[in-house]
């Protein structure tokens, strides 16, 4: 099929009239440049791939970061790279995503923030990005210790101390399937994509949810070993366990439900349905009521855990994406992260917005310090984390190196700890100073982090 057929069939599928204006205008041009002969077709053939402005689709691509980065390399396996793919199918995919032909939650709900202008530019960027020979062959070697969690992740020989470590802090290795443990330096073997990942109040299990198996894998705190792996819904992300420690809130992305688990008989009691990709939950302290965030774009889902059901969704007009929450230490304000470069500052009793404060690209953890004094986000597709002010919403930003998303403060609130999934790195942030005072060298893609005492 040539060029030009291509490109007319594309034309007569029902996209944005911006995008539908300038395909007809490669199909005018491309024709043209045919019928003149090839050296014209050598002159002009570049100047026709090339329509859009690749400079503003840089500047939008911090949207895509998170997962395809700005270099258009997926950050893992699971994300498509987009450096050197056809502007034409780049276009059109996104417009399949925007129309809902193509159903991904995350990805309609990105590609719905976009303009016609936007898509063409965003492609044009991508387009013109080359391959390098190290990011072609670095998703295999994933995918291989995914399989092989004990061989991929060993903890490196430094020493840890309870003095940065007051309590047991827990890390997911996403890339090699593990937790790792801080300052005891353990691994566990757990299964593929360990992601999210929290601890029971009493401190005797640890709960990882594993997206691509569909399951939840549940560790002896002691001894490191698994003692349940239980299946839930498609794409299980957030995980959170009830404040009264008898029940388990797993996040199922794909299949937008939340799942209930019982811990006594490690089994799911209950299934809720919510709307489109709900991501991760934050209990309040009294365990009444449940928050989730749901990525496809509604908003918040408030979830009334005694009658387990969801009761209402909060809007949270501004931002692109509800990924990650936490709550003010009063409990009327939730701080929530997009997956864009967001984080709303949501007065609950009212459902206002307040605020939207501007912070790192890509997605990222959240996390409000248990004394209640700040606020600290990541952005796994950038190099810095954001501390914001819980009194004047101020933010200061510290580079910390790159792919910063797990970040968590200490039980005390002295302590912020940080995973940077590219450089494979646990770090140790004072968080009165916002000095960097420890780097420990970890697993392949550590993810997240579980701290006892700061839920």
């Amino acid at each position: 099929m040539s060029q030009t057929t291509s490109i007319q069939r594309l034309i007569q599928q029902p996209v944005n009239p911006s995008v539908q204006q300038l395909l007809k205008k490669v199909s005018q041009r491309l024709c043209a440049v045919l019928l003149l002969g090839p050296l014209f077709f050598v002159i002009n053939h570049t100047q026709a791939e090339q329509l859009g402005d690749p400079v503003e689709g840089k500047n939008k691509a911090v949207l895509c970061a998170g997962c395809h980065g700005l270099d258009g390399i997926g950050l893992s396996s699971e994300y498509p790279n987009l450096a050197g793919q056809k502007q034409a199918y780049i276009i059109k995919q996104l417009e399949a995503f925007k129309l809902g032909h193509r159903q991904e939650a995350t990805m309609q709900a990105m590609a719905s923030s976009l303009s016609g202008d936007d898509t063409v530019n965003l492609a044009a960027y991508y387009s013109q990005l080359t391959i390098s020979t190290s990011a072609q062959i670095s998703q295999p070697v994933s995918e291989i210790s995914q399989s092989t969690p004990s061989l991929a992740c060993s903890m490196a020989n430094f020493e840890a101390t309870q003095a940065e470590f007051p309590e047991t802090i827990f890390v997911t290795m996403k890339g090699c399937g593990a937790i790792e443990t801080f300052p005891s330096m353990s691994t566990w073997e757990g299964g593929p994509n360990m992601l999210y990942t929290a601890i029971s109040p009493d401190g005797k299990h640890l709960f990882s949810t594993s997206p691509s198996s569909g399951k939840l894998y549940v560790f002896n705190v002691k001894t490191g070993k698994k003692v349940a792996i239980i299946p839930v819904g498609k794409a299980p992300k957030g995980v959170k366990v009830h404040p009264d420690g008898k029940q388990v809130y797993v996040s199922n992305e794909a299949s937008s439900t939340i799942s209930i688990i019982d811990i006594a008989s490690m089994s799911v009691i209950h299934t809720i349905a919510v709307p489109k990709a709900p991501h991760n939950v934050r209990f309040t302290e009294d365990g009444s009521l449940a928050y989730v965030t749901l990525q496809g774009g509604a908003g918040i889902g408030v979830i009334d855990t005694a009658q387990q059901k969801m009761v209402k969704v909060i809007p949270i007009p501004g931002i692109t994406g509800p990924h990650n929450l936490d709550l003010s230490k009063d409990e009327k304000i939730a701080y929530v992260r997009d997956f864009v470069q967001n984080v709303a500052v949501v007065e609950l009793a009212t459902a206002k917005v307040l605020n939207v404060i501007k912070v790192g690209n890509g997605h990222g953890g959240i996390d409000v310090a248990p004394d209640g004094s700040f606020v600290a986000t990541a952005a796994i597709g950038d190099n810095k984390i954001s501390i914001i002010d819980t009194v004047s919403l101020t933010t200061q930003h510290l580079v910390v190196g790159e792919g910063p998303h797990g970040i968590r403060a200490s039980k005390n609130s002295q302590w912020i700890y940080v995973t940077l999934t590219k450089d494979n790195q646990v770090l140790v942030i004072n968080a009165k100073t916002l000095a960097i005072e420890k780097q420990f060298p970890v697993g392949n893609f550590p993810f997240w982090i579980a701290v006892n005492g700061n839920p």
